[in-house]
């Protein structure tokens, strides 16, 4: 079993360009100092398919393995800013909503059927919202500071999905990535 009280979150990854151009956002918005800082972290930008209070990591890293060569990459674009008031003040980057998307999402929910009891609700099917966090636990009275400063010079951004990955959660530490069919390997 997962180590006693750690969550694992499912993710997927960008290609380097892409990644590197959140980043230059989260370093712009860790200026402001409003809300929790992302490039602070160990984090790297990505979308969550699920996270699991519990997790068999030996069994889910093999899961993971098997799916993502049976994923080709595919392309996304982020194209709209998004805010979930409810929960600390999240702000985001919203993609489009393709097939692809929803396909990997639903094939690595029924892939770790088995700790569904786990999972956390807002990332299970008929439930997500898929998203890339720019900001954190921002108070409402900043969001309008923060949604200036994304918007100054907002360009949507084209990104390739290459990976699928494991991570633990506080702190953020990378157990596993597998690239998906069609993508370079990481380096």
């Amino acid at each position: 079993m997962g180590r006693y009280g750690m969550s694992y979150a499912i993710n997927l990854y960008f290609n380097e360009e892409a990644e590197q151009s959140i980043m230059r956002l989260w370093e712009s918005l860790a200026l402001l100092n409003l809300g929790k800082c992302m490039s602070c972290t160990n984090g790297r930008p990505h979308i969550t398919l699920a996270i699991y209070n519990d997790l068999d990591l030996t069994k889910a890293q093999e899961i993971l393995g098997t799916l993502a060569q049976a994923v080709p990459s595919f392309e996304l674009v982020f194209l709209q800013v998004g805010i979930f008031p409810l929960h600390k003040g999240t702000i985001f980057l919203t993609p489009n909503l393709t097939n692809d998307l929803f396909q990997v999402h639903g094939m690595l929910h029924a892939a770790l059927a088995a700790w569904q009891e786990q999972g956390w609700d807002y990332y299970k099917p008929q439930i997500w919202h898929p998203h890339c966090t720019l900001s954190m636990e921002t108070a409402v009275e900043d969001i309008p500071k923060v949604l200036g400063e994304i918007l100054k010079d907002f360009r949507s951004i084209e990104v390739m999905i290459e990976s699928i990955g494991i991570v633990s959660l506080d702190p953020i530490e990378y157990l596993g990535e597998f690239p998906l069919s069609g993508s370079p390997s990481p380096a």
